[in-house]
Formats: structure tokens, C-alpha cells, sequence
């Protein structure tokens, strides 16, 4: 009998397991969409209870509807706990708290009541008081599903992962169909770092409830941790229907408006959106003057002439936003309307899905239980170093009142010590409202075309470790949330005044904590430069509350338990930076260094040798023994022409640590100099130069300047064509490469693109074309990675698809008002290679009239402007070359004379200038394709048969 019931358990749980296969996967939106439209008119016509019909409504979206349903009923427990839900959906948590306590005193222990008190209990961060109450429900029926999954909530917001996971499993087990648990158990494995484990169960929470818009956002998000930007339209379609179950989703919101879309700026351009910006510009000025209404005015007077731009709408609900003073209730209601009214004109418009998170958080804010202690907290800091904070945060006065100056200075600890070093290099960090993007606010068109090494469009990302971090991030980081200030500005220390031992010992550290896997969160786990900054903030804030999501959650507690190494760095950091702050200079003197080597690399990039030579004796005068500044020294001397000078320099630095590998790069440097000013033979100066650089490659044990080096060895190679030692050393790079970071990754992925770059343009390579597609349709836009497989798409002859494969990203760059001109001239090659001489004329009219200028590629331009035949044009521009450096350099030069021959029907001339072209690199496949053409057209067969039987070179 025992067997046969076994067998029947076994049946039933097989069968039940096997149900969500049956429904809808998670992706096939149309399905789901269709099925929530049918399940919205079933609860529209039910005839069941009032609160059972609202709480329905509640779940499917329709909120106005679930509203009316309630209004009119008898206010029973079950209607006033239905019109909590609604209030906490609407993020009034106050109003909720009062109609809880109403239910309870009508029904003391009405589960469902205690249930919203443990959740709102969660949301005020009393995390023990929501998990008392949660068992208040569980002591009187154990199995109450729903409260154990509350409590195996609070369990993992406390970070006991495996006991949240044990609440999920205890669920599952009472109930198979509990979608509840699965997207608990998915959770738990999200912020337990273990994605992989993630997917299936959230799949099969969906699966049996396709309509719960947290389990909506996760997928989507699931979707985009992929990291393939083919897949981002399939996050958006996820994320569309989470925010029509839950139009206030503030993840949802958050994300879109932070980088996690499928757009790019060009979708979000207009063309009159300059003079729009340029007629708000007194608006700003108001705001800057504290005269909010004023620039509300001008903002709604613009609005009227440009009725479809949408940043006159932007600027004033981002006033709303900042403006502290006003009544806050209704400030944030004005500024809700105003953002969810541009996303209705302008879907899925990035800046304002940010803006409607930042509003939703700043009306969770006041229902934190500590809340008033830390308002407190806030307006009795004192600015301790006002001079130089000013310095360093200079817009912060835009903002009204003093407040936001108190935010931003009590969330940056001790590490105010780099003021002085960041303000001695310029160096600024800004923080800009809702409604300007960081191209704005950083004065750099780059925002608006570029993403992140995890796929998100930096035209919506609000922090950056160049120095700005958003306004909305200072309000979240003073109320305990994710100090996103701090972060971004240990990026900007980390980068501008740490030394290179600093750096190498970052590196070091974060490369033994993924070894043994001790990174906090898996945003730390990224690069060296997150892991610090993701725990930085983690050696000062014991506490985090609500967490964003799993990046977001870092104490002191977790940095001791889990990175113990890290935070013995850390602490002999913070050591130093307290006594430098309590008057010992000599503490970071090596920082000073560094600062002045910065600022003489400067100098040197403008040639003022003798100001580059000034700043680094400031260096050494602070750390004599720093050996980049030495090795800096030598640079300058070398640029100079003072060979011997510079050789001194590096033997001084040599002779500190003769185990610093970067000194026999730099000689290797100093010999390529000598070698193009004619004073070594080409042959005598590479075996000289790659001898340097395999010593120092054996020498490095830093991955990342190893990984510098050997693609710096080579471009060397590729420059003395001598293409497949070239090759064979990205390729050898490429099989060994260490991965451990995103920054290693995109290195291994450069020299990949590099390999097959070379090869793909030096002979027949399909296998080059189709590798290099796969890596453009994994990052979009990486510009250089495009340009590399348009080369090869046209080496190979496809010039229609390597045009289509520039003209998609150069409407995105024209979209930021940067078009590339490397793309310009090459569009216009294709097009005329093509047989379109009328559409090369139009698109290479920028560059033919002078407007725009290119920085390289000239002799492309020459080739191009000869066979439009403007060939005097073409001429003066080839006189304007500087001599070739390389034999790389002569080829290209010597092809483009060749083609310029051809122009003048100068065959002859032309055959010769091919030939030497090919002697320079036996590898230009250009001029070899153009020499054979010219000698069939000559009649010479035989001969063009030869040069092209070489096209695939046997070293090759």
C-alpha cells in the first residue's frame, strides 16, 4: 500500500511539474498578452465579492477600476485591506499604515492584514519587526503560504540566503503551484550571485502566473544579463507588460532609465532640440538664482513653441523634483504627472522613465523609520574644506538652499583628503539634474553614442567615474541607500590620483578575490575599478537599507567577512588619508607624484617640453624614486631628440627595480624614435625593440599591462609589415588570454578583432568576416570594431553591406552631432566602388569641401578625391602628408600615389608605384588588386595571375 501511494505522489508531483510546459513560456508576449486581455474583462464582469474583485483589478493593472469597485463597499476588513494594496501601489505607505491598523481592529488576526503590516514594516527597513509580525500569521496557521514566502523575503534582505532559499523550498513543497516561491528561489539566487541558477525557476513562476509585474522585470533584466545587445528587444517586451501590470514599477522605471534599453540616442533626437536647449538657458539661469517659478514660466512659454519637443517638460518636472522647499506631496505629484506624461508622448523616452524613479523613491523616502534622524543628520553637517569642496563640486550651489551641499560632502568620508590633488589638475565633479544627460553636464557628445562594457547606453546612465553622479543618487545615498556619489568619485580618485603601486595592487587583489570568489556583489566582480568602488563606500556604512537590487547591498560587515585582504588594503588607505588630513604631507607624497606626472603628461601632449619638464621635477621633488615620473622624464627627452638623456632616465629607473617591466617598453619606445629620426637600420631596430618587449612581457605579472604590451608588440610588427608575426601574436594572445575581468574580456575580444582584421585585409578571409559580425552584433557600437569589419566586408568586395555596416552607426553619431569622418571617407569609397559617383559626391562633400577634417586615413582621402577626379586636389593634399615613419605608413602612401597615376592615365607611373608599394608590404592587398587590374588592362595576364597567386602569402 505505501508503494503504491508513493507512486501515486510521484504521478501527482510529475503531472503538476509538467503543467507550466503546457502554458505560456515567458517569452511569447503576444500569448500573454492576449491572455491578460481576457483575464482583465473576466474579473471587469465577475459578480464576486467587492474585495476579491479589487484585489484582481489590483493584479492585472486596471488600478482606477479596482478603485471604483471599492469606493462604494462596506468597509470590512477585506475592502480596507484591498484599499491598502492600492495605497502602497500609489507609494503612500502612511495612508496604508492607517487603513491596515482599521482592518486589524476590525479583524485582529486577518492574515492578509498582518501580511501588509510585515511588507509596509519592510518598507519603513524594520526588518525584525516585519519578520515578528509575518509569524504572528504563521503561529496560528503554519503552512500560510504567503507568510512564509514574506519572511524568506526579509530572511534574504538580511542576506541568510540559504535559509530564504529553505522558506522557498518549504513553499514549493506545500503547494507545486506557488508561483510566489519559484520567484522567491529566484531571487535568493540573483542576489546570491548565482545567476545561472536564476532563470529556471523564475521561467517557471511565470509560467504559472505570467501577470506579476516583479517576475515581469526580473526576466527582462534576466534577459539583459546576457550581455548580447540582440536580445535587448526582448528585454523591452518583458518590461512593457510589467509596466502595464504595475505602471509605477520602480525597478522597472529605474532601469529603463538608466541604460538598459533598446534605443539609441538617434531614437531619441529631434532636430530642433539645440534651439529648444538654447531657448531654456534662461530658465536655468533661474533655477541657478533660486527663482523656480520664474523658470517654470519660461519653461511652459517655450513649451508653446516647440509643442513637440518634450525637454521644456523635462526641465519642469525636474524643478519640481529639486525644489526642497515647496510643498513636498505636491511638488511630487506635479512631477509624476509631468514625467508620466512625456513617456505617453515619447515611449520608452530613458530620461524620463529616471525621473519618474526618482520621484517614486523620494515619496518612499519619509516612511523609513529613521528617517527624521537622518534629515537631522543631514543639516547638521558642516562643510569642513569649503574652498576646495567648491572647487571640485562646483555646481552643487545650482541646486536651492544648502541641502544638497550637505548630502553630497557627509557622503564622502575621508576621502575629501583628494581635493586638493584632483582641484591641482582641473579636475571636477558635477551633479546634474533630472532633465540634463551626461553629454551636458560633461561636455562630451561621447554619452549620446557610446555603451558601457555590460551593454547599457551611456546616453541614460546618470553617474560616471570621470567625475558625475546625478542628483537623484545624492538624495537615495543620504537616506542609507547605494552611495552612488562616493562610487563614482572613487572612480575618479582611483583614476586620477592613485599610483601606479596602488593600481597594480587594486588589480592584484580584485584578481585573487575572483579566484577564490570573495567579491561582494556581482557589479565588484566586473573590473578592478568597480570592485573598489562598489566597496570603498562598504569601509565606511555598516547599514544599507533598500536595496535597489543586488549591487546595491554592501556594509563593513560583508567587506570584513568576505574580502578580508581587501579590507586590510583599505585600511591602511584610510590610515594614510587621515594623516595626510591631520597635517602629514609626506603620507601620500607618491599621490603627488602621480598628480604632477599627470599634469606633465599634459604638457608633453602640447609639446611645452620645458613645462613637462618643470611638473616632473615637482613629481620627483615629492617621491624621488617614482619610476613612472623617470620613465616620464625619458619620454619628454625623447621627444626632444635627446636620445642619450633619455637612455639616462631609464637607467635610473632601470636601477631602482630592474623588474619593472615598464622601463623596457619604454626603451623599446626610445629605439623605434631613434630608428625613425635614421639613427638605427630598420632591421637592426626591431630585433632590438622585440627582444625589449619579450623581456618585458616575461617580466609583467600585471594582466592587464601584459595585455597592453603585447598588442603595443604587435601594432610594432604590423608597422614593419611584418603582418603574420603580427598576427601569430594576437592569435597566440587570443588562446591564452585571462578573462577575469570585463576589461580582460574586451581585451581578448580587441586582439581577436585585430587577428582578423589583418587577416581579412591582406588576402580571402571569410572566416574574418563572419567572426568580426559576431562581434559587431555583440557590441553595436564599438565604433572601432565596426570600422575594423567594414574594412574586411570591403577587402573582401562586399561594399554594399561594409556602407550599411558604417551608415548604422554613423546615424547614431550624427544623431550626438559627431559624425566620424573615417567613416565619411570610407562611405564614400564603398559607394563609389559601387558604381554610385553621384551619391560618393554627396557623402564625401563634408570632407571635399574642407568643413571636416580627418585625423588619419588622409591617403584614403587622397585615393578617393583622385577618382571622383578632382586629382589637383588630390595632389595638394598628398603634399601635405608628413614623410611616412613606417613601411606600413610608405605602402599606404605608395598605393595612393598609384591610384593618383591612374587618375592622370599615367599607367606606367602608376605599375611602378603598386610594385614599390608592395615592396614596402608584400601584404597591401589594395595595391595588389590594383596592380593586377592595371597590368590586365595592359595586357600583362601572366604577370597579374603572379601577383595575385601571392595574395595569400605561404607565411600566412
Amino acid at each position: 500500500m505505501h508503494k503504491i501511494y508513493t507512486s501515486l505522489v510521484l504521478l501527482i508531483t510529475t503531472l503538476t511539474f509538467a503543467l507550466p510546459a503546457l502554458a505560456q513560456h515567458p517569452d511569447n508576449i503576444k500569448a500573454i498578452r492576449e491572455k491578460l486581455q481576457q483575464e482583465r474583462q473576466q474579473a471587469r464582469t465577475a459578480t464576486i465579492a467587492p474585495a476579491e474583485k479589487a484585489e484582481k483589478l489590483l493584479e492585472l493593472g486596471l488600478w482606477q477600476e479596482a478603485e471604483q469597485t471599492i469606493a462604494k463597499a462596506k468597509p470590512t476588513a477585506q475592502t480596507i485591506v484591498a484599499k491598502a494594496k492600492l495605497a502602497i501601489l500609489n507609494n503612500e505607505f502612511e495612508q496604508a499604515e492607517k487603513l491596515v491598523t482599521q482592518a486589524l481592529k476590525l479583524q485582529p488576526e486577518s492574515a492578509d492584514a498582518l501580511l501588509l503590516k510585515s511588507k509596509l514594516q519592510v518598507q519603513a527597513w524594520e526588518l525584525e519587526k516585519a519578520k515578528a509580525t509575518a509569524n504572528q500569521i504563521l503561529a496560528k496557521a503554519p503552512n500560510n503560504e504567503a507568510a512564509t514566502i514574506q519572511i524568506g523575503r526579509i530572511l534574504m534582505l538580511q542576506k541568510k540566503y540559504d535559509q530564504a532559499l529553505q522558506k522557498a523550498k518549504q513553499v514549493q513543497q506545500l503547494n507545486p503551484k506557488n508561483a510566489d516561491a519559484y520567484l522567491l528561489e529566484s531571487d535568493v539566487h540573483f542576489w546570491n550571485q548565482k545567476p545561472e541558477l536564476a532563470e529556471k525557476p523564475l521561467i517557471t513562476s511565470l509560467t504559472l502566473n505570467p501577470f506579476n509585474a516583479d517576475a515581469r522585470f526580473n526576466y527582462g533584466y534576466a534577459i539583459w544579463r546576457r550581455v548580447d545587445a540582440t536580445q535587448l528587444n526582448d528585454m523591452a517586451a518583458q518590461w512593457e507588460l510589467a509596466l502595464e501590470l504595475n505602471p509605477l514599477h520602480y525597478v522597472t522605471h529605474w532601469h529603463w532609465g538608466n541604460g538598459h534599453t533598446n534605443l539609441t540616442y538617434a531614437d531619441y533626437a529631434q532636430p530642433e532640440d539645440e534651439k529648444v536647449r538654447q531657448e531654456l538657458q534662461q530658465a536655468e539661469k533661474l533655477i541657478a538664482q533660486n527663482k523656480l517659478q520664474e523658470a517654470l514660466t519660461i519653461a511652459a512659454n517655450v513649451q508653446k513653441d516647440y509643442p513637440q519637443s518634450v525637454l521644456p517638460a523635462m526641465l519642469r518636472g525636474s524643478v519640481y523634483y529639486m525644489a526642497f522647499d515647496l510643498d513636498r506631496s505636491q511638488r511630487l505629484d506635479s512631477a509624476q504627472a509631468i514625467f508620466q506624461n512625456i513617456l505617453k508622448r515619447k515611449k520608452h523616452y530613458g530620461p524620463a522613465h529616471n525621473a519618474l524613479a526618482a520621484v517614486i523613491k523620494q515619496k518612499q523616502l519619509p516612511y523609513l523609520h529613521n528617517y527624521d534622524s537622518l534629515q537631522q543628520v543631514i543639516q547638521s553637517t558642516t562643510i569642513k574644506d569649503p574652498v576646495n569642496f567648491a572647487r571640485v563640486f562646483p555646481d552643487v550651489t545650482y541646486y536651492p538652499g544648502n541641502e544638497v551641499q550637505k548630502m553630497v560632502w557627509s557622503q564622502l568620508y575621508e576621502s575629501i583628503v583628494y581635493f586638493p590633488f584632483l582641484s591641482r589638475q582641473n579636475e571636477k565633479f558635477v551633479i546634474p539634474p533630472l532633465h540634463i544627460d551626461l553629454a551636458i553636464a560633461m561636455n562630451s557628445p561621447f554619452f549620446r553614442q557610446a555603451t558601457t562594457f555590460d551593454n547599457r547606453q551611456w546616453m541614460d546612465i546618470r553617474g560616471v567615474g570621470s567625475g558625475a553622479a546625478a542628483i537623484e543618487y545624492v538624495v537615495r545615498g543620504s537616506y542609507l541607500e547605494r552611495n552612488v556619489v562616493l562610487h563614482e568619485y572613487v572612480h575618479q580618485f582611483h583614476g586620477r590620483v592613485f599610483t601606479d603601486a596602488e593600481n597594480r595592487e587594486v588589480r592584484r587583489l580584485y584578481q585573487n578575490a575572483m579566484k577564490e570568489n570573495r567579491t561582494l556583489d556581482y557589479y565588484s566582480a566586473n573590473n578592478e575599478h568597480e570592485y573598489l568602488a562598489q566597496t570603498y563606500p562598504a569601509y565606511f556604512e555598516p547599514v544599507k537599507v533598500h536595496p535597489l537590487n543586488h549591487k546595491s547591498i554592501n556594509t563593513t560587515a560583508d567587506l570584513k567577512a568576505k574580502d578580508p585582504e581587501l579590507y586590510s588594503f583599505l585600511d591602511g588607505l584610510v590610515k594614510r588619508q587621515r594623516a595626510y588630513l591631520a597635517g602629514d604631507k609626506q603620507a601620500m607624497a607618491s599621490n603627488w607624484a602621480e598628480v604632477y606626472l599627470n599634469l606633465s603628461e599634459r604638457e608633453l601632449a602640447r609639446r611645452n617640453y620645458s613645462q613637462a619638464e618643470a611638473l616632473l621635477d615637482t613629481a620627483l621633488t615629492w617621491d624621488a624614486s617614482y619610476q613612472p615620473a623617470l620613465i616620464a622624464y625619458a619620454s619628454v627627452e625623447r621627444e626632444q631628440n635627446k636620445y642619450n638623456q633619455a637612455e639616462k632616465w631609464l637607467e635610473k629607473a632601470e636601477k631602482i627595480n630592474p623588474n619593472y617591466a615598464p622601463v623596457y617598453v619604454a626603451r623599446a619606445e626610445l629605439l623605434e624614435a631613434m630608428r625613425r629620426d635614421g639613427k638605427l637600420e630598420d632591421t637592426d631596430a626591431l630585433k632590438q625593440q622585440a627582444e625589449l618587449y619579450r623581456k618585458a612581457l616575461e617580466l609583467e605579472d600585471d594582466l592587464m599591462t601584459r595585455a597592453a604590451n603585447t598588442m603595443a608588440f604587435a601594432r610594432l610588427y604590423a608597422s614593419y609589415s611584418r603582418v603574420p608575426e603580427a598576427m601569430i601574436l594576437a592569435e597566440s594572445y587570443v588562446k591564452t588570454a585571462p578573462t577575469v575581468s570585463t576589461y580582460l574580456r574586451d581585451r581578448r575580444d580587441e586582439a581577436l578583432a585585430y587577428a582578423h582584421w589583418l587577416k581579412g585585409t591582406t588576402g580571402k578571409a571569410p572566416e574574418s568576416e563572419t567572426e568580426l559580425a559576431r562581434l559587431v552584433s555583440l557590441k553595436p557600437q564599438n565604433y572601432e570594431l565596426r570600422q575594423q569589419y567594414a574594412d574586411v566586408l570591403a577587402a573582401q568586395g562586399n561594399y554594399k553591406k561594409a556602407y550599411a555596416t558604417l551608415e548604422e552607426a554613423q546615424r547614431i553619431l550624427t544623431a550626438s552631432n559627431t559624425p566620424r569622418p573615417s567613416y565619411t571617407v570610407r562611405m564614400a569609397a564603398y559607394q563609389l566602388m559601387s558604381g554610385q559617383k553621384d551619391s560618393a559626391i554627396v557623402t564625401a562633400e563634408p570632407l571635399l569641401s574642407g568643413k571636416v577634417k580627418l585625423r588619419s586615413d588622409n591617403y584614403k582621402l587622397v585615393a578617393l578625391m583622385a577618382q571622383l577626379g578632382d586629382v589637383e586636389e588630390a595632389t595638394m593634399l598628398l603634399r601635405q602628408q608628413p614623410r611616412p615613419e613606417s613601411a606600413a605608413e610608405m605602402a599606404e602612401r605608395l598605393t595612393a600615389v598609384g591610384i593618383l597615376w591612374e587618375a592622370l592615365d599615367q599607367a606606367g607611373k602608376a605599375e611602378k608605384s603598386y610594385k614599390a608599394a608592395l615592396a614596402d608590404n608584400p601584404y597591401q592587398l589594395e595595391a595588389r588588386v590594383l596592380l593586377a587590374k592595371l597590368l590586365r588592362e595592359r595586357g600583362k595576364n601572366k604577370q597579374a595571375d603572379k601577383v595575385m597567386a601571392e595574395t595569400r602569402i605561404s607565411e600566412i
